[in-house]
């Protein structure tokens, strides 16, 4: 039996749905909460089947935080079907007492929101508590607290795998890992979730799923292209020596899971030495540094937020506006330009 229709059987019958839901949230049984969750993300939510794996493994997270913070479910402190705004606010006020950034608060409330919404669907709720229930707001502009590296520093992170590895098949991997980030802008998600299949060497282009079960095609550059065909070397050579053991484009080299695809937390492990060891601050560590570098090296060659978008995958010409705010250059041209236009008056 297909996904699909598990997903639809299980949670199908609208009786079998209340008194199940009735149960799990009584017991605040995580597991079952999650199930329903998920399925009404998939099958009743706006966006449906495009919810992208990660996505729902993020409102998992949020429902067992939450239920972690309501107690027990013996003697829970706040009771799953007797929760109001007030509850949720209070919550919300917990999670930046222990550190948490406003945007990661935002995303657990998200994610809880869901199971709200499944919990309505399934006649437990007649109303979502959490629907007035507004996040933090975060004063710092996101342009401001994490930005580009700037083009000699990317360029000289591009050299590390070489200086550390020499020029095997680690070298191979990790430099096109970096490239596939700071070249073409793709996620993390993203680059994980490439296969060998998705490229086409004789058109030069790469085919990305991206968020929400989005395609896009990105052209390769002649760098890239190279670095590709390298890897695809030494990936070939895994294969004919039985140690390739799946699809995936990037493979783990790793003695725990050679020759399987790469997780994220794997291709984060891997990048964040680079990063380090180029001086990049900590806090700018991860993928997603490199995606943001490239969308500004991009909209500074271009200066046309259209052709950003559509290269790293936006929906909205409006997101890609952030890459323009972070390009530090931009500004520091506007401000010489009017020195010089101040200095043309002055003569």
């Amino acid at each position: 039996m297909s996904e699909a229709l598990i997903l639809a059987s299980k949670w199908s019958q609208a009786e079998n749905r209340r008194r199940e839901g009735l149960r799990a949230a009584h017991t605040q049984d995580a597991d079952t909460l999650i199930d329903l969750m998920t399925t009404y993300v998939r099958l009743k939510s706006s966006r449906k089947g495009r919810v992208s794996p990660l996505t729902l493994t993020h409102y998992a997270e949020s429902v067992r935080r939450f239920l972690e913070y309501a107690g027990p479910a013996e003697s829970p402190r706040l009771a799953l079907n007797q929760l109001s705004g007030d509850d949720l606010e209070v919550w919300l006020l917990h999670l930046q007492e222990q550190g948490l950034s406003p945007a990661s608060v935002k995303r657990h409330l998200y994610g809880l929101r869901n199971l709200f919404k499944a919990l309505v669907w399934a006649g437990v709720y007649k109303t979502d508590p959490s629907a007035d229930v507004r996040p933090p707001q975060d004063a710092t502009p996101a342009h401001a607290k994490k930005g580009a590296l700037p083009l000699e520093l990317y360029r000289r992170l591009l050299e590390l795998p070489q200086e550390l590895h020499g020029d095997g098949p680690q070298m191979l991997r990790d430099r096109l890992m970096l490239m596939l980030g700071g070249t073409a802008g793709l996620r993390a998600a993203e680059i994980v979730g490439l296969d060998a299949a998705d490229l086409d060497l004789r058109l030069r282009r790469l085919r990305v799923r991206g968020k929400g079960a989005k395609t896009r095609v990105v052209p390769l550059t002649g760098t890239l292209l190279e670095a590709l065909q390298a890897w695809l070397r030494a990936r070939e050579v895994m294969r004919l020596e039985g140690r390739l053991h799946t699809e995936a484009l990037l493979v783990s080299l790793s003695n725990k899971n050679a020759g399987g695809r790469l997780t994220i937390r794997g291709a984060r492990n891997i990048v964040n030495p680079y990063l380090d060891r180029a001086g990049v601050p900590q806090d700018w560590f991860g993928l997603h540094t490199l995606r943001r570098t490239a969308g500004t090296h991009l909209y500074r060659a271009t200066r046309d937020l259209h052709v950003v978008a559509d290269v790293l995958g936006h929906s909205n010409v409006n997101t890609s506006a952030i890459y323009a705010k972070m390009d530090a250059d931009v500004r520091l041209e506007a401000l010489e330009a009017v020195e010089r236009l101040r200095q043309k008056d002055d003569k």
